[in-house]
């Protein structure tokens, strides 16, 4: 499957969930938006499979919550893709230049782009895309880097959500 394909299944089995997790609330779709602090609008929108994607912020709210915990959102949401890490990829070696950097620019040199890249493989343009260019990141591909670099899933998530909120009008 291409990455349009798995992008359209992502989206489908995230409306699945939303409506899942609003059924199991036992609530109005305007009270289940509250307690999930999003809008009607928003949810109605995920519902109704009207989004390009899978927002990370939508994805750790409407999870957390709704009381549920981000391991179960992951094995509903995701299901269909391979969220194991790669093994016996080698990383390049670095010049003396990169060693240099590694040690006086990067704050945890095991980590770097090279590592992430290696690791997750998440496509080299899309990991440049959300280092650099201001792309957002997928939850599946925080939950890659999450395993890549030994945190407890759901941590970066959370960090990410809570570090970069999105701002409402008027804020």
């Amino acid at each position: 499957m291409d990455e349009k394909e798995l992008l359209a299944i992502e989206i489908a089995n995230f409306a699945e969930y939303v409506l899942a997790r609003k059924a199991e609330s036992g609530l109005a779709i305007e009270n289940f938006a509250k307690m999930v602090d999003m809008t009607r609008g928003e949810i109605s929108k995920i519902t109704n499979q009207q989004r390009k994607s899978v927002s990370v912020h939508s994805f750790y709210k409407i999870a957390i919550y709704s009381g549920d915990i981000i391991e179960n959102a992951i094995k509903a949401v995701y299901k269909h893709r391979n969220l194991e890490l790669k093994t016996g990829e080698k990383i390049e070696e670095r010049t003396n230049f990169g060693i240099f950097m590694r040690d006086e620019v990067e704050v945890q040199g095991q980590n770097a782009f090279d590592f992430i890249l290696k690791k997750t493989g998440i496509d080299k343009k899309r990991l440049t895309d959300i280092y650099y260019n201001g792309g957002a990141p997928e939850p599946y591909e925080l939950i890659l880097i999450e395993k890549a670099t030994g945190r407890e899933t759901g941590e970066l998530i959370k960090k990410f959500v809570l570090k970069y909120p999105i701002k409402k009008k008027g804020d």
